[in-house]
């Protein structure tokens, strides 16, 4: 491997990882905070959906990344790194940010954030795509999700230590300390366009979203989303009132779970540019319908323990492939709008997954709406097989 490959791939990672620091905070620890200071379920959820937004702006964000050479730095690496650097400046400032007297300056704080988020993210994308050959992307894609789940978990345990042993202002301290780890990465590239695959911004590139194949790709993204994170919005809950699994329990099985996720995007690494896109879609598929079974049938502790580890196998895996089969259809002169927008097809299912998931669960319990949710999975057989025989794409089936 060369220097620019090594470089590139650590800038994903670490990309990926400061990301993982930051959804530990904007998904738990920004709801304890709140919780702590005194604020019930009514203003967290408000915030939280509030959160939501920077979501939406990705895609413009994507098309500003796409046509924009910032300042003559590039594309992609100006906007990686404000996004970096606001955000680590706003966790700076956090401690000092007084919620006593309401949440007008927080929730301003969060949102820009999360937008410094989401900036970094599209723009990582963006350059991913600009730069990956097609027999690597399972690679990258494993490592990015892999490196996310990494962040994570990572925070999940350091993050409750600094708080009960230092308190708050050491948590957003600590979280700004981890976010600026890409940085010497990011600092090192030069976007070189002789050497990218990314093409000038055309608006009429955004007519490919009307594609047969591209749409199943979008339905693809909806329908795994809504069966992994719909199961996994209600596996605490049914470990707490059904099982009787304490507090400390469930934050066991949930990191372990999280293990799994590592598990199954690293593993995505070779498995995917081996196998090919299509082949390890069903792989996919196979996973997550396995650990949904396993999860409804477990009567144990330890059987929905281990149930758990594979379902994190299999969110872990699914959401690394999907990127890889989003990367294929993305078109060049649009790649970083193009994959916001198919990231958008993701949320959507998740969102959906959390509204059905609690439907099915209060007419069929949990053990059914789990099956339900793993028999929904199927529905994407037959649309993977209808994606790659409307695009008629060759290269994703041939193994390396």
């Amino acid at each position: 491997m060369n220097l620019s490959r090594n470089l590139r791939l650590a800038l994903f990672a670490a990309v990926y990882f400061a990301q993982g620091i930051s959804l530990a905070y904007f998904l738990t620890f920004n709801i304890l905070y709140l919780g702590e200071s005194g604020y019930g379920p009514k203003d967290v959820g408000f915030l939280q959906s509030l959160l939501l937004l920077p979501f939406i702006l990705k895609i413009f964000l994507g098309m500003f990344s796409d046509a924009v050479n910032l300042f003559g730095l590039g594309h992609r690496k100006p906007y990686i790194l404000i996004g970096l650097i606001g955000q680590a400046i706003i966790f700076l400032l956090m401690p000092l940010i007084s919620v006593a007297d309401g949440l007008g300056v927080y929730a301003l704080a969060a949102l820009l954030a999360y937008l410094g988020m989401a900036l970094y993210d599209t723009s990582t994308d963006g350059l991913a795509l600009d730069t990956t050959p097609e027999h690597e992307r399972g690679l990258v894609q494993g490592l990015m999700t892999g490196s996310r789940a990494l962040g994570i978990l990572i925070m999940l345990v350091l993050g409750g230590q600094v708080v009960e042993t230092l308190g708050w202002p050491w948590y957003f301290y600590t979280s700004l300390i981890l976010v600026l780890v890409p940085l010497p990465f990011v600092m090192m590239v030069t976007e070189d366009p002789a050497r990218t695959q990314r093409r000038e911004f055309q608006w009429s590139a955004f007519k490919s979203l009307a594609r047969g194949s591209v749409l199943l790709v979008g339905l693809l993204g909806i329908l795994y989303t809504l069966t992994l994170d719909g199961v996994l919005v209600f596996l605490s809950d049914y470990l707490r009132q059904t099982l009787e699994v304490s507090m400390g329990g469930i934050g066991m099985l949930v990191a372990l779970s999280m293990v799994g996720r590592i598990v199954g995007a690293v593993s995505n690494t070779w498995v995917t540019d081996k196998i090919g896109h299509r082949q390890s879609l069903f792989v996919a598929v196979a996973l997550a319908f396995g650990a949904c079974v396993g999860l409804a049938l477990g009567g144990s502790t330890a059987i929905i323990g281990l149930m758990g580890l594979l379902f994190g196998v299999a969110y872990g895996y699914y959401s690394a492939v999907y990127g890889v089969v989003a990367m294929d259809f993305c078109d060049p002169h649009i790649a970083a709008s193009m994959f916001a927008i198919f990231m958008m097809f993701v949320n959507i299912g998740t969102a959906g997954g959390q509204s059905v998931g609690g439907i099915l669960t209060e007419r069929l319990g949990f053990s059914g709406m789990v099956l339900v949710m793993g028999a929904i999975n199927l529905i994407n057989i037959p649309i993977v097989y209808a994606i790659f025989r409307r695009s008629g794409r060759q290269a994703a089936e041939s193994t390396v």
